[in-house]
């Protein structure tokens, strides 16, 4: 249920865009997924709950909470006031149903990128002393499968089917970093091939630690520190390309960002 306070944060939201969507240059906006599972198990269990109590979709990252399911509806609604020219999404359950119900509403296709993968890493995602791997990254990873429910509205590319390899725990958390970043810098680069100079919109659909390490890595600053931590759930940052082809924040969880805050 829309309430009134939802309809005002939704109309301060519009008018937010609307101001930044006047602007020229290129406009990368990022969502986060919406809450699922996963996101809250460490909750139930500080709540001293017996596992065998708890709801069926705690610790699932392939079901959604009450609370995402909520999230579902606005991130639709507010989506639907911004006109993309593009969209690509992280090959993940709960990024594609993210941005599935949008999909529908709109007649809209998405291309699944599997550079947009959740990963470790973002605290140390611009050491500038990470290893250089010497094992394949990208398209080293499981085939990416579409269920056929889904089909319709997603896109794999024909050279880019499989996940990124994503080094596993025990092999040390800087080395996931050192994925990571192979990743996402691939994904910064055919952006700017496909985009850079424009003054198209596009949306990226991904995670909280691959979201965060993506805002770091393209605009070189720590605006994510410690104190703000990841994304939230089901929320939007937007960075504009200038003229010297840096990337400035404009926006970090639904909020304007102003040049002081950046």
């Amino acid at each position: 249920m829309i309430t009134k306070k939802h309809k005002l944060a939704l109309s301060v939201l519009y008018f937010t865009l609307l101001s930044i969507s006047a602007e020229a240059g290129l406009k990368i906006y990022y969502i986060r997924h919406a809450e699922a599972g996963h996101n809250v198990k460490k909750d139930w269990e500080k709540k001293g709950v017996p596992e065998s109590e708890w709801p069926e979709y705690v610790g699932d990252s392939r079901m959604f909470t009450p609370k995402g399911k909520e999230q579902l509806t606005k991130a639709t609604k507010k989506l639907k006031e911004i006109d993309f020219d593009f969209i690509a999404a992280s090959p993940m359950w709960r990024t594609r149903n993210t941005i599935l119900p949008y999909l529908k509403e709109t007649e809209s296709k998405a291309e699944i990128w599997p550079e947009l993968h959740e990963a470790s890493g973002s605290g140390e995602i611009l050491d500038d002393d990470l290893p250089e791997l010497k094992i394949p990254i990208l398209g080293a990873g499981d085939l990416i499968e579409i269920p056929d429910e889904e089909a319709p509205y997603f896109v794999l590319q024909e050279d880019n089917k499989h996940e990124f390899h994503r080094p596993k725990r025990d092999e040390g958390k800087i080395y996931s970093t050192a994925a990571l970043k192979i990743a996402l810098t691939a994904a910064i680069e055919k952006i700017n091939t496909q985009f850079g100079d424009s003054e198209k919109t596009i949306l990226l659909v991904g995670h909280g630690g691959s979201g965060r390490a993506l805002l770091r890595l393209i605009t070189q600053s720590d605006y994510v520190g410690e104190e703000r931590g990841s994304p939230d759930n089901a929320a939007l940052w937007m960075v504009e390309q200038q003229d010297d082809k840096s990337y400035q924040l404009k926006m970090y969880n639904d909020a304007v960002v102003t040049p002081e805050e950046d």
